[in-house]
């Protein structure tokens, strides 16, 4: 959808499977600290794809997650 090739890339992707598509809407980041500006930008543009704030879900910066938490 939007990158600018040092800092972030903005994919999107729909799969129609069974009868509703999906529709999914990553940020990638290169640091592990998002802008304020650029996550105001992504959430608007999921609005635009009809997705909900109770669809986001922000995963844990690398090395956070431990093995067995969910």
């Amino acid at each position: 959808v939007e990158t600018d090739y040092e800092h972030y890339a903005i994919v999107s992707s729909i799969v129609e499977s069974g009868k509703k598509p999906s529709t999914t809407l990553q940020l990638y980041l290169r640091s592990q600290d998002v802008s304020p500006q650029l996550l105001k930008k992504f959430k608007e543009l999921y609005r635009t794809m009809g997705l909900t704030d109770d669809m986001l879900v922000v995963m844990p910066k690398s090395g956070e997650w431990q093995h067995g938490k969910q």
